[in-house]
């Protein structure tokens, strides 16, 4: 795709969203997070006080090849969402984004004499954006830092469960087969997958309990206003197949769960929770492990754990990739 001449727009989230979809549905680098139903959620639930600044770069053949989904507050635009619900942002296009097209999104911005600052959080490393837009951002006269912000450990998945197995180191592979064994002597298990939208909706709060019961950092966390947001957005997301809800069971009783959202072959896990009273039995763990079989039996390539280094991701075979945050001033 070439992006020689083109033209920026501001859309609202209607007059763009079926060309946003349309996009989104056809690169191979978007994300969950970039989903227009996704990126309009959080807006209705945090948007108070922002202004939502969503650019399209379109063609002079009028196709739409590249959107930004940002909002400027106080002076500081940014990718639209923060950090504490959205792991990954970047700019939505096809394949690599064309440097005409970030020249003209920062040209459209730097033209705006309230913007004084630029922070595009939460860019993997592969992003092309983060190669790209520093340098064009310094021409235009902008001060441009880049930092590292985060890891973000991923599992490519193999073909069957053995090979899985396999691929983990020998003393996580070990682990990990002793404690189902434990699990099993401990009672009857079960391990359930949920994605229609009756039962996310049924099932949800579960999760909430769960969620909440497992530290104090995630009681802290659940916020009301989180879990409104988080039942929204499983909600949509369910009424377009992509919300999983997986819940370990033991004698019946649900343990352990995570919420997680399949986009094309990779699923994202979000959240999870579990029982701290059987935290001796992994239960937590054991959940994520079982729910990655699923995913290998439903073809998935990719597990992402996403954001954070718990130790859990790695003793399942997650590899990091760092997550940068891009800052320019003026």
């Amino acid at each position: 795709m070439t992006c020689c001449s083109v033209s920026v727009s501001l859309e609202s989230f209607q007059s763009a969203s079926s060309r946003w979809e349309t996009l989104v549905a056809s690169s191979d680098q978007a994300t969950v997070f970039d989903l227009p139903s996704w990126q309009e959620t959080w807006w209705e639930h945090f948007g108070e006080g922002r202004q939502d600044k969503i650019l399209s770069v379109n063609s002079d053949e009028g196709s739409l090849d590249l959107l930004a989904p940002l909002m400027q507050e106080d002076g500081v635009v940014s990718f639209l969402g923060g950090t504490d619900l959205v792991d990954y942002h970047d700019f939505v296009c096809l394949g690599d984004p064309p440097q005409a097209c970030l020249d003209a999104v920062l040209h459209e911005l730097s033209a705006d004499s309230g913007v004084r600052k630029l922070i595009f959080e939460s860019v993997v490393e592969c992003s092309p954006t983060l190669e790209k837009l520093p340098s064009l951002a310094r021409i235009l006269g902008w001060e441009v830092s880049v930092e590292k912000e985060d890891v973000s450990p991923r599992l490519e998945l193999p073909e069957d469960w053995d090979a899985y197995l396999a691929s983990l180191r020998k003393k996580d592979r070990h682990e990990l087969r002793r404690k189902i064994r434990r699990l099993e002597a401990a009672g009857e298990i079960g391990h359930v997958e949920l994605s229609s939208p009756e039962d996310v909706e049924t099932a949800i709060s579960d999760f909430f309990t769960l969620h909440r019961q497992s530290t104090p950092d995630k009681q802290e966390f659940m916020t009301p206003a989180r879990e409104r947001f988080f039942r929204d957005v499983s909600a949509r997301l369910a009424n377009s197949g992509m919300t999983r809800l997986n819940f370990l069971e033991l004698d019946g009783k649900r343990v352990a769960v995570s919420l997680s959202f399949v986009v094309g072959t990779v699923r994202y896990l979000y959240n999870s929770g579990y029982d701290p009273a059987l935290g001796r039995l992994a239960v937590g763990l054991l959940n994520h492990a079982f729910t990655i079989r699923r995913s290998i039996e439903q073809g998935h390539t990719v597990f992402d754990f996403m954001r954070g280094n718990e130790s859990y991701k790695y003793h399942l075979g997650g590899v990091d990739r760092d997550v940068f945050r891009i800052v320019a001033t003026r």
